[in-house]
């Protein structure tokens, strides 16, 4: 089921291309907060949003090293960013799925951050043009069908070849930290 979603995701980024031998799509959302509250027996913070003016009250587990430098008046940063990429698969290259994560050092200001990235090597079988229906093929060999709903879509797909190989990367990360003033 996700092999499909993600299969179906690759066709929706095609408004956004002309036939090219790559296609990225990004968005970041940046949202800063104000430390209101800080309970060093429970972990508990409570952080009100910059902009909309609503609390939220988060538990900072035992993963935030440094949680003793938060205090109540601290501006923190959440930096998220999701991203798809289409491009023609390199020979030989497989799915694949990679995990990254980081947190501040002892002694630093607090702070962490992760992502992950899954690429999905999907082969092209063919392309009906009455029905703008999409065949593909997944690394396992299950056949989806998918409808191309744009025009650019459609223009796209009607270059490429059966047996093309197309890579379809995802990519999702998120950075969180006090800012220092």
């Amino acid at each position: 089921m996700l092999i499909k979603l993600l299969a179906s995701a690759f066709f929706l980024i095609l408004p956004a291309l002309s036939f090219a031998q790559t296609a990225e799509r990004s968005v970041t959302i940046e949202a800063d907060a104000t430390v209101k509250s800080v309970d060093p027996d429970t972990r508990l913070i409570v952080l009100q949003n910059a902009e909309t003016g609503e609390e939220e009250t988060i538990l900072a587990g035992p993963e935030v090293v440094n949680f003793d430098q938060i205090e109540e008046g601290d501006t923190v940063k959440a930096v998220y960013t999701l991203g798809i990429a289409a491009s023609m698969a390199f020979p030989g290259e497989v799915d694949s799925m990679v995990e990254l994560e980081g947190r501040a050092s002892e002694g630093s200001t607090p702070g962490v951050a992760a992502g992950t990235m899954v690429t999905l090597i999907l082969t092209f079988v063919s392309f009906d043009e009455a029905s703008s229906v999409a065949t593909v093929t997944d690394s396992s060999g299950t056949e989806q069908m998918i409808e191309v709903e744009t025009e650019v879509g459609r223009e796209f797909v009607e270059q490429l070849s059966a047996g093309d190989r197309v890579a379809l990367s995802f990519t999702e990360g998120l950075a969180v930290g006090i800012v220092e003033e």
